[in-house]
């Protein structure tokens, strides 16, 4: 990890009244510190660690309203949205840069796609030496917008202004590999893994980097070195699972997610893992497998009392079905999951990610299990969503994504394989159907680029989702094995 002697230094700069940063409002630099600690850790995909760092900041300086906004925003729940209001409200005097990245939070916690986007290019203007400035709207460019060009140069610019931030050189990773540079990707994640070797959670990202070049042997090597380090943590293990599962290596993945399992001890990371366990018997061809998966997690939603836990497990066991061609099974699984999602209390943003998925799942099970008036209907839903975010791509790909469901249920595959061309190139599934569409409308080239492609999709941040995709190509052919995109609260 950097050293505390670091992040201090970079935090009472921050909170330094100097011309273009963000500052931090505290008599603490050690609060500020791990603010930044945890605004960096959540912008890297570590939700688990960015709300240890941010409790951190608090047991420091309980008064600190940008740690107390970042930590209730990942934090699942309507009482958790309204603390951030709660926060963004009391800021009401502090420096116009600082109350402008409370309202950040708080809009992107309601899932205001559109507002969020312009309070942080509003950031950028008032802090344009601030490296999190630039990460903000790079990460939304990228992630949102699909801008790659964009979000790399925010990015490289965050780079020279603080090179050892975790988040941007993940973001990187994961931009070289959606233009295709694996070897880019796992030299991006190398620089984080260098500059911290002590650190459990780098040497993992790492090693998924390495899966996603192709390199399972180094990768394992790795994952089993970050094993062995004094504070090692769950995941080292998920990333010895994803190579296991790379390699059929079935038994012996089980093994190392129930270790991970054991090891967590965030409830989030917990229900990733369990999610994990699902698609892997998934992979299996394994259906009672995937539902004992999902059961353990409705066990934990049930131990935890979380929102999010419930939807979960019904929206992946809808998937489950879909992925082994049990429609029926999916359309009753689907429609627990959406009475969920309507019926718990959860903030907006995640309100909003359980819908869409479920009305995903939903539209899969109708269109291709024979009751097309009904996924019309859904399709509609998608279509209005659609609309309210015109410039998130991921809402528009879940649009495109239903319409080429649609159209391939329809028997108009090459109709199917031009929306779903459209989807952004994290929607694992509706690629996974665009090269079923391309098959079945006779370009066989076009649908082996697109499993290409595929294969070579992994973000090596993403640390809740196997990659599975080499062992559900593989059954694509007859079996309908395909793996979901994952939405996060």
């Amino acid at each position: 990890m950097t050293s505390l002697t670091s992040l201090c230094a970079f935090a009472l700069l921050a909170a330094a009244p100097q011309g273009g940063t963000i500052t931090i409002t505290t008599n603490s630099p050690e609060a500020a510190a791990a603010y930044v600690e945890a605004f960096d850790q959540f912008s890297a995909g570590h939700g688990d660690l960015a709300r240890a760092a941010a409790a951190k900041a608090l047991s420091l300086d309980p008064n600190l309203l940008l740690a107390q906004a970042l930590l209730y925003a990942i934090t699942s729940g309507t009482e958790s949205m309204k603390k951030v209001d709660a926060a963004a409200g009391a800021g009401a005097s502090l420096p116009e840069a600082e109350r402008t990245e409370l309202a950040v939070i708080a809009a992107a916690k309601h899932g205001q796609t559109e507002k969020t986007r312009e309070l942080q290019l509003k950031l950028l203007e008032l802090a344009p030496n601030d490296w999190r400035a630039h990460v903000y709207v790079g990460t939304n460019a990228f992630f949102v917008g699909h801008k790659v060009d964009e979000g790399k140069a925010q990015l490289r610019q965050a780079a020279e202004l603080n090179p050892r931030a975790v988040s941007v050189w993940g973001t990187l990773a994961a931009i070289a590999v959606e233009e295709g540079d694996r070897a880019g990707a796992a030299e991006a994640q190398k620089k984080v893994a260098d500059m911290r070797p002590d650190d459990p959670s780098a040497q993992s990202d790492y090693a998924y980097a390495l899966i996603t070049a192709g390199k399972l042997d180094e990768a394992e090597q790795v994952a089993r070195r970050a094993a062995a380090l004094p504070k090692a943590d769950a995941k080292p293990s998920a990333a010895l699972a994803n190579v296991e599962f790379y390699r059929s290596q079935y038994a012996r993945g089980h093994e190392d997610l129930a270790k991970a399992r054991s090891l967590s001890r965030d409830d989030f990371e917990r229900m990733g893992f369990m999610i994990f366990e699902m698609f892997a018997y998934t992979a299996e061809g394994k259906y009672q497998g995937a539902m004992q998966a999902a059961n353990m997690l409705e066990k934990e939603a049930r131990a935890r009392n979380n929102p999010n836990f419930y939807v979960a497990a019904a929206t992946n066991r809808a998937f489950a079905a879909n992925l082994l061609g049990k429609y029926g099974e999916a359309r009753k699984h689907a429609a627990e999951a959406l009475a969920r999602a309507e019926k718990e209390p959860l903030s907006d943003v995640g309100r909003q990610g359980a819908r869409r998925g479920t009305w995903i799942a939903a539209m899969w099970a109708q269109a291709l299990g024979n009751d097309p008036a009904e996924a019309e209907k859904t399709l509609a839903i998608l279509e209005k969503d659609a609309a309210g975010s015109p410039s998130d791509l991921n809402v528009q790909s879940a649009a495109w994504w239903g319409r080429g469901v649609l159209d391939l249920a329809r028997g108009d595959a090459k109709s199917a394989a031009a929306e779903m061309q459209k989807c952004v190139p994290t929607f694992d599934l509706c690629h996974f159907q665009q090269a079923i569409a391309q098959e079945k409308a006779g370009d066989k080239a076009g649908a082996q680029a697109t499993r290409t492609a595929l294969l070579a999709q992994q973000r090596s941040q993403d640390t809740f989702f196997l990659t599975l995709r080499s062992q559900l190509l593989k059954k694509q052919g007859s079996a309908r094995a395909r793996r979901p995109t994952a939405t996060r609260d």
